[in-house]
């Protein structure tokens, strides 16, 4: 049987998001240098979380696909003599297929979540690495990372509450008996609002370090863009919500744009990961700097994470470790 038009994109943007995390993955593991604790190359914390974030992105998927082969058209409705004849089954054998699509919905909401909260949780680690040693980096961090964690078991709660009792999210009934609950529209308006409040949250989060910095203009607007590029997720988080209820709330709707936003918060999480890596291998050769640009530039390193502007990440080694004065220092 030949996939559904939005069945296709739910794969493909899966496989988008499964080469950036494992190019990620692959370079941190067989490229390591681990002179130094703050180096760009060596496996970190927030490479665990995207590394994790795999799982549910691919049972998302596949539970995603499965659902819409067994329901195309996601409906509630009770099966017709003439659908059933279509589909070459019996009345009563499609109504369970439906029924079992609409209940592999649940998981696919939540594992959705859980993707995107895991990129947030990766985003946060990373910059928790340049800000933790400020006073009111510690606080912010933990009051960060606590309203990603109640913000997702929210939408969790939001997502299994709904309906109550449960079974009226799946329950095949005609439109005039059915519960409207079973259109998953807290779940909708719970995961957008928390969405866009973490996101804004993380977008702003590395810019007041990164303008008390004496880091030239030209550095500064690179990486105001480079982080900025996370209003991408925020406006396709606020703009899906209005054009899901134009399209009454369709199922395949809400995966279109889910599939949409989950490429886009891959690209941002690991944005700057990329970047560092360009960098990199714009910067083969050996190159040795003096203190005093390493310390002008020192507060930014974890976040840069490129030679160009982030000498604690790239530059790691003192060279008197190797006869030499400790005046300069070798990229790792």
């Amino acid at each position: 049987m030949a996939l559904p038009s939005h069945v296709n994109l739910i794969i493909a943007s899966a496989a988008i998001c499964v080469v950036l995390i494992l190019t990620r993955c692959a370079y941190r593991a067989l490229c390591p240098r681990k002179q130094h604790p703050k180096c760009h190359r060596r496996w970190q914390v927030d490479d665990t979380y995207m590394a994790f974030a795999l799982l549910p992105l691919i049972a998302r998927t596949i539970v995603m696909a499965w659902s819409f082969v067994l329901n195309p058209e996601q409906s509630h409705d009770p099966a017709t003599l003439q659908e059933a004849a279509d589909r070459g089954k019996a009345v009563e054998e499609l109504n369970q297929d439906r029924e079992l699509a609409l209940k592999l919905v649940i998981p696919v909401r939540i594992t959705y979540a859980l993707f995107l909260w895991l990129l947030k949780l990766c985003l946060l680690t990373f910059y928790s690495r340049f800000i933790s040693h400020l006073k009111w980096g510690k606080v912010a961090i933990t009051t960060l990372w606590w309203a990603i964690i109640l913000t997702f078991v929210g939408v969790v709660i939001a997502t299994m509450t709904e309906c109550r009792p449960l079974y009226l999210t799946w329950h095949i009934l005609p439109d005039d008996q059915r519960d409207s609950c079973s259109q998953g529209v807290a779940n909708l308006i719970v995961m957008a609002v928390s969405n866009a409040i973490t996101d804004i949250a993380l977008l702003i989060f590395p810019f007041p370090i990164l303008y008390s910095t004496q880091l030239d203009r030209r550095h500064k607007l690179q990486l105001s863009v480079l982080f900025g590029i996370g209003l991408i997720t925020i406006a396709i988080t606020i703009v899906r919500i209005p054009l899901i209820f134009m399209s009454s709330v369709t199922q395949s709707a809400r995966s279109l744009w889910a599939s949409v936003e989950i490429v886009c918060a891959c690209v941002v999480a690991n944005a700057a990961f990329f970047y560092a890596i360009v960098k990199d291998f714009q910067s083969r050769t050996c190159h040795v700097i003096s203190p005093a640009s390493l310390s002008s530039r020192s507060q930014i390193a974890p976040l840069l994470q490129h030679p160009t502007a982030s000498h604690v990440s790239s530059y790691d080694e003192p060279l008197e470790s190797r006869g030499t004065p400790n005046s300069r220092y070798r990229r790792c």
